[in-house]
């Protein structure tokens, strides 16, 4: 069967994904990925609806003294540590988010940045629309990522979703001063499916933000895949001009995520014909417009991530040292993906599963060991030694 063409999808879901002024984005009342969450914070909903449009995800369970107790690990108290020490901890994470605040003017307490607000566009262009499609490894549901308004989606405007992550945050701060924390929660988080689709959306979400004098930060979660598209969007009308740019002006970083280090590895990862070109064009569209980016790679080949890394490396000055990779879990929504697979090809699922999370995990440690080896003789560093934020990157334009 031929692959999907994920350019060609991004300009479909463009016609479902946006409605006037408002952006299809996942009710998170009945998911999976709902239902995890809110074991720590409740789901939020849109003022204007009763909606449940965003869900708080602690990041770091071990900072967060109700995280930590919830899901039995051991509570890292930060008011008894070291800035040194704190950031030691932080950056050996799997999510090392709160960290790339750090240079921001208003980055005083690590807390603020650890549980983002996250709305999640109801689509992605790696997603034909099946069972079993998109991203093998994906956390999100297909019913979320399908693109097609139906229930469990719901429209959202900017100014709704500005005044609905003000008015959780007041609830969400009342709760932890009951444990003696002052938490003020500052991340507005996109995530999806793929936002970079709905652009124009997240651009007027930030300059309602703006207008306000609102503290908040952001993060933009990307596949790499839509570059071209932000060009032809642009020249056809639909994006204003320059719109990365006017977004970059804005206290938001990007969550790249890369699918994959060669062709076979990225196509295989999700399913769909995406390339290697594709994914560095979007990158250096988005370093070129001015943002910081954090590139996340997950599922990598590790028998050509070091040539990877070094061609990566001839066009931007210190990629490596940005790099973290992410590893993969086993959840409701990709085990039934999985399932699906399996029964698809004959083979009994609960084999398959096994037989792909130890693919999965032999990947990822294959992949910190490549990528330790990298640093170590490329920077003489290691892997995880370094606060990602204190990096600063730079394109080679020769």
């Amino acid at each position: 069967m031929m692959k999907m063409d994920p350019v060609e999808k991004a300009l479909t879901l463009r016609k479902t994904l946006i409605r006037d002024e408002e952006v299809l984005v996942a009710d998170f009342s009945n998911t999976l990925q709902g239902k995890d969450t809110s074991r720590v914070i409740d789901l939020m909903p849109n003022v204007s609806t009763g909606e449940y449009v965003f869900r708080a995800k602690v990041n770091i369970k071990q900072l967060d003294p109700l995280a930590a107790k919830e899901y039995g690990t051991t509570f890292f108290d930060i008011s008894e540590k070291t800035e040194e020490e704190i950031e030691d901890f932080i950056k050996v994470q799997e999510f090392d988010f709160p960290l790339w605040f750090k240079h921001n003017e208003e980055f005083n307490n690590v807390l603020d940045y650890n549980t983002p607000f996250i709305m999640q566009v109801a689509g992605c262009n790696f997603h034909n629309g099946y069972e079993t499609g998109g991203c093998w490894y994906c956390f999100v549901d297909n019913e979320s990522n399908d693109g097609i308004v139906a229930t469990g989606k719901t429209f959202l405007r900017p100014e709704d979703a500005v005044e609905s992550i003000m008015a959780a945050r007041e609830k969400i701060k009342d709760v932890y001063a009951e444990q003696g924390l002052d938490l003020n929660i500052k991340v507005f988080r996109t995530s999806g499916g793929e936002p970079t689709v709905a652009l124009d959306w997240i651009l007027n979400a930030w300059r309602e933000i703006g207008d306000r004098g609102l503290d908040f930060v952001g993060q933009l979660d990307s596949n790499l895949s839509t570059g071209m598209i932000v060009d032809r969007f642009e020249k056809e009308g639909v994006f204003e001009k320059n719109i990365l740019e006017k977004l970059a002006e804005y206290p938001v970083k990007i969550l790249t995520a890369i699918k994959g280090v060669d062709e076979e590895n990225l196509q295989n990862n999700v399913q769909s014909a995406a390339t290697m070109q594709t994914q560095e064009y979007s990158i250096l569209k988005f370093l070129r417009a001015g943002f910081d980016i954090y590139p996340q790679m997950y599922n990598p080949n590790p028998m050509t991530l070091y040539s990877y890394l070094e061609d990566m490396e001839r066009v931007i000055d210190n990629f490596s040292l940005r790099v973290h990779i992410g590893p993969l879990k086993l959840y409701g929504p990709n085990k039934k993906r999985l399932e699906f697979q399996a029964k698809k090809l004959g083979k009994d699922p609960e084999a398959f599963i096994e037989e792909t999370i130890k693919q999965w995990k032999s990947n990822y440690e294959g992949g910190c060991n490549v990528i330790e080896d990298y640093l170590y003789h490329v920077h003489g560093t290691h892997y995880k030694k370094e606060v990602r934020s204190d990096i600063e990157l730079t394109i080679n334009d020769h």
